[in-house]
């Protein structure tokens, strides 16, 4: 953490502050990932938490709500610099910081007069219709034109149904058509990333099942290896767990449920999922380690949704490496 550059962020706010070392007791993750001082102004005391390097947005409020709860200090996050859609997403969520450019949000002086918010969930988030097209719109549509017969015959839908999905997306400012042709109005990668407010986990039920359920389910419905299994598969990420995590559609749960046995301790993982799993063949793509077999799993967009919200460092790591592969393959 750059100290002097932090001072002066604040004096050029008028402000007086004293920045001093710190030492806290938390778990070595914390120590190798952030930066900690001791921020006193107004008579008060603060934590500032600064990131050794880049990480995604997310997991950095993440972690810093778990420091706040273990240090019983509050936080304000400092970065060397923040994209416009970082800035945004720190604004909705109430997350006080500072970056070296003199952006700040610091409610708890009165910088930029605005309270400081409880999170809270996003408003007009994705149907799990238009979350599932949309998933498929960027990794399966090669260039930036879009066909819309096959991704009619891709997802399924009537293509009045994708012409007011797609609508939807244009409004957005992801999409632009002429004379009812689509096509991308901005890089993939930037689409993605300033779709995330809309995206959500798809997970609706956990269930774990025995080993003739699970053949019993194989025989009636494509699964679709996910979570640490499908995570496994393209990172270093271990995984000696024996048993395997499979992603079912809540409406392919539904009907298999009733024959299941009765519930287990240990087993096979079912995810249900509120659309039905995209099929996404991992084979001679940058997501694959070479050292590993390729295989159909769970598309990456929907797998990085189910594990972002995962507190294990070690897994927060990984997926924050999925991450940035989305974002290569997508171009960027």
């Amino acid at each position: 953490m750059n100290r002097e550059k932090v001072h002066t962020v604040f004096q050029n706010f008028h402000c007086d502050v004293t920045i001093q070392p710190i030492e806290l007791d938390l778990p070595i993750i914390f120590q190798k990932r952030y930066e900690f001082a001791k921020l006193e102004i107004t008579k008060k005391t603060y934590l500032l938490m600064a990131e050794k390097r880049t990480g995604v947005i997310e997991n950095v409020v993440k972690q810093a709500q778990v420091v706040e709860k273990q240090t019983e200090k509050e936080v304000i996050l400092v970065f060397r610099s923040l994209s416009e859609s970082d800035k945004k997403r720190l604004l909705y969520l109430g997350i006080p910081y500072i970056d070296y450019q003199e952006n700040a949000y610091l409610p708890q002086i009165g910088l930029l007069n605005s309270r400081r918010r409880k999170n809270k969930p996003l408003q007009k988030r994705f149907t799990p219709t238009e979350q599932r097209v949309f998933i498929q719109l960027l990794l399966m549509v090669p260039g930036m034109m879009i066909d819309i017969q096959e991704m009619s015959q891709l997802s399924g839908l009537s293509i009045p149904s994708l012409y007011r999905i797609f609508r939807l997306f244009k409004g957005r400012g992801w999409l632009t058509n002429k004379q009812k042709s689509y096509q991308f109005a901005k890089p993939k990668a930037m689409i993605f990333d300033e779709a995330k407010p809309y995206l959500q986990n798809p997970i609706t039920e956990l269930v774990t099942i025995t080993e003739s359920d699970l053949l019993h389910i194989k025989a009636e419905v494509e699964c679709l290896p996910t979570h640490l299994e499908a995570l496994s598969s393209i990172s270093m990420l271990a995984h000696p767990d024996s048993y395997g995590q499979y992603a079912l559609s809540k409406k392919q749960m539904k009907k298999i449920k009733m024959t299941l046995a009765q519930p287990v301790f240990y087993g096979h993982r079912i995810e249900a999922w509120n659309y039905e799993p995209i099929p996404f063949d991992y084979a001679s793509t940058i997501f694959m380690n070479q050292e590993k077999s390729p295989i159909n799993m769970v598309d990456p967009i929907s797998l990085y949704l189910t594990l972002n919200d995962t507190e294990d460092p070690r897994i927060e790591e990984e997926v924050e490496q999925l991450e940035k592969k989305i974002k290569t393959f997508l171009g960027g």
